[in-house]
């Protein structure tokens, strides 16, 4: 039998999230609130029965792939292809401060077209590709059940936008879970972007 139950798990906090600067490909790690995330969502997972756990091989997303994996004693399988989307110029600079460095390029961006690349990064189409090969192999893999992927929210969610033609009005926070569940061989979103493990 082939998976059934994936959960989509976006990484523990950063300091760039707190300063809503793009991470990208850059090796950005935990800061002691995503470590105390990451540790009450393993908390959390133990009442749910994940046969293998799945992770972007970016520091943050490791972090806490390896935080959830030392908790349920599960090993860590990485796949680049589960990586954040590549910034490129981008990358390390808030998006105001990326309009201001980069105008036209930023506008090209803006524009939703999913072929742009940003210099020296990826386009959103590149990052589809990739992000459904990686889904399409993890969920034919015989013998599991549930599967956890810890990756990032934009990835994660330029993929979800190819699956599906509506996606809930909802952030995806850190270490926040999105339940996706098989039925007749039609994926259908479970819960989207859940995180009861964290205090408001």
């Amino acid at each position: 039998m082939s998976a059934n139950t994936v959960l989509l798990i976006r990484h523990g906090q950063t300091d760039f999230n707190t300063e809503r600067r793009l991470q990208g490909a850059l090796p950005v790690p935990l800061n002691d609130c995503g470590r105390a995330q990451s540790r009450a969502l393993a908390q959390q997972l133990k009442r749910t029965p994940i046969d293998t756990i799945y992770s972007s091989p970016r520091l943050r997303a490791s972090e806490t792939a390896q935080i959830i994996a030392e908790n349920l004693g599960k090993q860590i399988i990485e796949d680049e292809r589960l990586a954040e989307i590549a910034f490129g110029d981008f990358e390390a600079h808030t998006f105001p401060e990326a309009q201001d460095l980069y105008p036209e390029a930023y506008r090209k961006w803006e524009s939703g077209y999913r072929p742009y690349r940003v210099p020296n990064g990826e386009s959103r189409l590149d990052v589809q590709h990739r992000m459904l090969a990686a889904w399409n192999d993890i969920v034919r893999i015989p013998d599991l059940e549930t599967v956890a992927i810890v990756s990032h929210s934009s990835a994660m969610m330029i993929m979800l936008a190819s699956m599906f033609a509506h996606l809930p009005d909802k952030p995806m926070k850190n270490t926040s879970v999105t339940t996706l569940k098989r039925y007749r061989e039609i994926w259908e979103i479970a819960a989207f972007a859940e995180a009861p493990h964290i205090s408001e």
